[in-house]
């Protein structure tokens, strides 16, 4: 279940004139910390998902099967490069060049949804006893031609947010690498231990597991919302 996150930002000089009759030199990118760019990254995921325009386009993305061949230019279409360029220039007056696997960006997404439209409720009711879902519902065209590493994956992150919805809820919640993000990762650690088979080990990034528990944790609470309602009802 190992998954390499391929994730670089770049920052480059601001493109506005200096108030100086010399024009500027342009200085060359550099790449920002590997912390730092995560955190730049859950921000670039929830701007996107908070623009009403790119709903379809990450939609669409999300439910393309991962390393089919319109898998890249569906994750093209659901990024918006304004989100990025407003950020970086409110944070250093400058602009940001990024280069990101549609891998990566697919598991910033769905901690974004989550903390979009489940942030302020919380994990809802029921949802640790919902059944399993549908992964052939997931995708367009089925699942049978999803990657072999995708499905363990996908079930581990399941079980990880059945087991601790509200210790998931705080790790989505955090900041990627602060240290609310660490408590969480630590009171997981044994609904990460119990969802490993006897003699399994895994290897995974807080970015994977942010990845794994968020589409996981946002598709159950999709999920568990009519079933809360008609309790309630």
């Amino acid at each position: 279940m190992h998954r390499g996150h391929s994730l670089l930002f770049l920052a480059a000089t601001s493109l506005a004139a200096p108030m100086s009759a010399r024009p500027a030199t342009p200085q060359e990118p550099q790449a920002i910390p590997v912390q730092e760019a995560q955190v730049e990254l859950a921000g670039y995921a929830d701007c996107v998902v908070s623009r009403k325009s790119f709903r379809k386009p990450v939609a669409a993305f999300l439910r393309t099967v991962p390393g089919s061949p319109s898998y890249f230019p569906t994750a093209l279409k659901a990024a918006d490069m304004t989100c990025l360029n407003a950020a970086a220039m409110r944070r250093r007056a400058s602009k940001l060049e990024m280069k990101i696997q549609p891998d990566t960006f697919r598991d910033a997404l769905y901690p974004a949804l989550y903390r979009r439209d489940f942030g302020k409720l919380g994990p809802p009711a029921g949802l640790v006893d919902l059944q399993p879902l549908s992964l052939a519902a997931e995708f367009e065209g089925g699942s049978a031609s999803l990657p072999a590493e995708y499905k363990p994956g996908r079930a581990f992150g399941d079980c990880v947010a059945r087991k601790a919805p509200q210790d998931v809820h705080a790790l989505l919640m955090a900041e990627p690498y602060s240290g609310a993000e660490t408590a969480a990762v630590g009171k997981l650690k044994p609904a990460l231990g119990y969802c490993l088979s006897n003699g399994q080990t895994v290897k995974l990034s807080r970015g994977a597991l942010r990845g794994f528990t968020g589409e996981a944790m946002y598709k159950l609470a999709v999920a568990a919302q009519p079933v809360a309602a008609k309790k309630a009802g």
